[in-house]
């Protein structure tokens, strides 16, 4: 009853909107999660009214990245049953949440503060770090087309650093992807496996290749890649539970790329190759 009561109530407010506003994109309602009954009936209600949404929206929070990619095809698939071709895929609100979930963030037991914030495996730690970045990696060719990181303060639990202004882990982790959006606007085919995800780009001037590898949980030690089209290695970074952004030797031999890592689990290489 509840479900079909706010499906009126959201047709209701996206008719008048329309009318009102028909320059502006409206839609919604940034749902906690993809929840495909709950989107049924309110697609469906649309559908009845004759009223087209420009997006619908919903948040993640949890530790698989590739739930959140499959969250977008589920979607797009409902959306283009019910006729709704052009309707919008946003996630509006995404972040990691390990296995401490909502009440670990919110616990006063001093056992459970370490484990939510010390670690590899904390709130913005290594692994949070790496989730985020394969969850970018794999964001650029997937069926979204808006996805909001959660969040941006300056200081806090979403934020980037702590009440002591001490950087997170998460903030190197989003200062190499930002780097690689703001040289690279060129992006240029890659693909990953299992706990491995990529992302290459082309510089603005052509001359130099990234490539961005983010080993999210992996337990190997070694990671090999073939990468065609490149001349030399440049430079390489790794971020791992120790490393923020280091500069770290790799093995680039007969277009077959070596990455060792320093630590087991998590970690992610930038490297940059002379094209």
């Amino acid at each position: 009853k509840r479900r079909a009561l706010f499906a009126e109530f959201f047709v209701t407010c996206l008719k008048r909107l329309k009318t009102e506003f028909p320059e502006l994109k409206i839609g919604g309602p940034a749902l906690s999660s993809l929840n495909l009954d709950y989107f049924n009936a309110l697609l469906d209600a649309c559908k009845e009214a004759g009223v087209a949404p420009d997006f619908i929206s919903w948040h993640y929070y949890g530790a698989n990245p590739d739930a959140i990619i499959r969250a977008a095809e589920k979607a797009r698939k409902l959306c283009d049953a019910f006729g709704f071709t052009k309707c919008e895929l946003i996630i509006n609100e995404w972040h990691y949440l390990g296995s401490y979930s909502w009440s670990g963030l919110r616990n006063t037991d001093p056992k459970v503060i370490e484990k939510v914030w010390e670690g590899p495996a904390s709130h913005n730690g290594i692994d949070s770090s790496c989730f985020t970045l394969s969850t970018l990696a794999q964001l650029q060719t997937s069926e979204y087309d808006q996805a909001y990181f959660y969040g941006c303060r300056h200081k806090g639990a979403w934020g980037y650093k702590n009440e002591l202004n001490k950087k997170y882990k998460i903030w190197y982790a989003l200062k190499l992807f930002g780097s690689i959006m703001k040289a690279c606007p060129v992006m240029c085919a890659s693909s990953g496996n299992k706990t491995v995800s990529t992302l290459a780009a082309k510089s603005a001037d052509g001359k130099t290749g990234w490539l961005l590898v983010s080993d999210y949980k992996g337990k190997s030690d070694t990671l090999e890649l073939d990468v065609k089209g490149v001349r030399g290695i440049v430079s390489a970074t790794l971020l791992d539970h120790e490393r923020n952004n280091d500069k770290v030797d790799v093995e680039f031999d007969g277009g077959r790329l070596t990455l060792r890592k320093k630590l087991p689990g998590s970690a992610a290489f930038l490297v940059k190759f002379e094209l």
